[in-house]
């Protein structure tokens, strides 16, 4: 989308895959990965290097921390920070959420021994 208060940017060697919506006065810092199906809030700060897999989605007024990765399907709500890896909706930890995953995927056996 067009800045409404300031321009909207992307950084040198950024790659947008298609299906991607970048909403207004975003700035997008340089390296940054984005695949398909992604949409970008106006007024978010994505720092350089970063990793945003396929069907995410973007709160406004967040800021991506550099070289931070958000996996595919998430939902960023809260700023990140850089080198952080998140997954889920809303976003957390990935390490801690496939933790949880696979917790869950344990209470059908859990429940039936007990």
């Amino acid at each position: 989308d067009r800045g409404v208060s300031g321009d909207t940017t992307i950084g040198s060697g950024s790659k947008l895959d298609n299906q991607v919506h970048i909403g207004h006065d975003t700035v997008i810092g340089k390296h940054v990965l984005i695949a398909s199906q992604t949409g970008i809030s106006g007024c978010v700060i994505i720092e350089d290097e970063v990793k945003i897999w396929g069907q995410v989605g973007i709160r406004s007024d967040v800021r991506l921390g550099k070289g931070c990765e958000i996996m595919a399907q998430s939902g960023v709500s809260k700023d990140v920070k850089p080198g952080d890896v998140l997954f889920g909706s809303p976003a957390s930890n990935a390490k801690e959420k496939f933790r949880e995953l696979a917790a869950i995927r344990m209470l059908p056996n859990f429940i039936k021994n007990n």
